[in-house]
């Protein structure tokens, strides 16, 4: 079974995506953000080419009988829609979701975001992205309109979570949907 999971960023797709695979050991967890970006320290400062990117991706993807995959690979290749049993898009409100950007971010990267002219910099521009998500005109490569669109094209079930639900929520639901 293979399974993609996406949503905004923060919107908690990588986070069910680890809790799933660990309650279900027969599945392998693929993660967009380790085939868009290259490794760097800091992290997410450089991202890779496309063909690059699909080639280290579909190895893996077809490398393992039962993946889950988060994050948004949904515009990468127009063929990707093919290629899942199941498709998850999770939503959850604006303001939580960037509370929790905000609060990852300096989490990962500590006070020097706040204070490092370029981390700063590179930090204001992530947030203004991300909520850039939840507007209806947004044509960037990561929207609900685009992503909810995109669950109509995909010839599989799909699920659609809204509101901040629990992990053990999200986890029961996808659970008793693929019994």
């Amino acid at each position: 079974m293979r399974i993609m999971i996406m949503g905004a960023s923060g919107a908690g797709a990588t986070t069910l995506g680890d809790y799933f695979v660990k309650n279900n050991d027969r599945f392998f967890h693929l993660d967009s953000d380790d085939y868009f970006w290259k490794k760097t320290e800091p992290p997410f400062q450089e991202a890779r080419i496309d063909d690059e990117r699909n080639s280290l991706f579909e190895n893996d993807f077809y490398s393992h009988e039962n993946v889950v995959i988060t994050g948004s690979i949904f515009h990468w290749h127009t063929n990707y829609k093919f290629l899942f049993d199941l498709v998850v898009l999770l939503y959850i409100p604006q303001e939580l979701r960037m509370q929790r950007l905000s609060e990852r971010e300096i989490s990962r990267y500590g006070d020097k975001i706040l204070f490092d002219e370029k981390l700063n910099a590179k930090y204001k521009a992530f947030l203004a992205w991300a909520a850039e998500y939840d507007l209806e005109e947004n044509i960037s490569s990561r929207s609900l309109r685009q992503q909810k669109q995109w669950l109509t094209e995909v010839q599989c079930a799909t699920l659609f979570l809204e509101g901040d639900l629990t992990i053990t929520e999200r986890f029961d639901i996808l659970q008793n949907h693929i019994l």
